[in-house]
């Protein structure tokens, strides 16, 4: 679950560097993907949707892996074709996480343990939505040139790195409550017990 955590810090925190014209991420995405991939391998016998991600997390991984690579030897597509290929590799990113998220809820059913399942996915459908959201306007602002769009677009933009930092804080919590040790059912019955009984006068 730890590398989940990681993964997702790779994949969605960027620090850029300017080299032959186009910016370098010094946290690449597709080690972001390969770190998923390893979490889903250890993951994959607690749930169905760590398997069911992992050949797109593999395509992810190869793509972010060659544009990256593009990236340092100042190679490129042009306008038209990395905005399709931006717009399907984001939909492609948002369906891997979702399935992750699915897997999480899953391990919780089965196991009858608190992962913060459901305030992960909360915060996901809040992400996923601030970014389709600056993608559109971001879009319709570059051909409409208005300055008005470009304003309302950086404000989702912010709004969407705050949204980054609630959802990677929620992994980050989720993998905390899976490695923590099961309470024992003597220690459950114990605190229920000190919780019932009425306080001294």
């Amino acid at each position: 679950m730890r590398k989940l955590f990681w993964g997702f810090f790779f994949i969605y925190l960027n620090f850029n560097l300017n080299l032959n014209q186009y910016s370098l991420n010094i946290l690449p995405n597709f080690v972001g993907y390969i770190l998923l991939l390893q979490g889903m391998k250890q993951l994959e016998e607690e749930s169905r949707f760590f398997q069911r991600a992992r050949p797109f997390a593999v395509g992810m991984a190869v793509y972010e892996a060659i544009l990256w690579i593009g990236a340092v030897f100042g190679v490129g597509a042009d306008s038209v074709i990395g905005t399709v290929l931006g717009w399907i590799s984001m939909a492609v990113s948002l369906y891997v996480s979702w399935l992750l998220i699915q897997g999480v809820l899953e391990m919780e059913q089965q196991s009858e343990r608190d992962l913060l399942g459901a305030q992960m996915y909360s915060r996901w459908k809040l992400l996923a939505g601030l970014q389709i959201t600056g993608k559109l306007l971001g879009l319709v602002a570059n051909v409409a040139q208005l300055n008005t769009l470009f304003a309302v677009a950086s404000v989702v933009v912010i709004a969407s790195l705050v949204a980054i930092i609630l959802y990677l804080l929620c992994w980050k919590r989720t993998a905390d409550a899976y490695e923590a040790p099961p309470q024992s059912a003597e220690a459950e019955d114990a605190s229920e017990s000190s919780d019932e009984a009425p306080a001294g006068e």
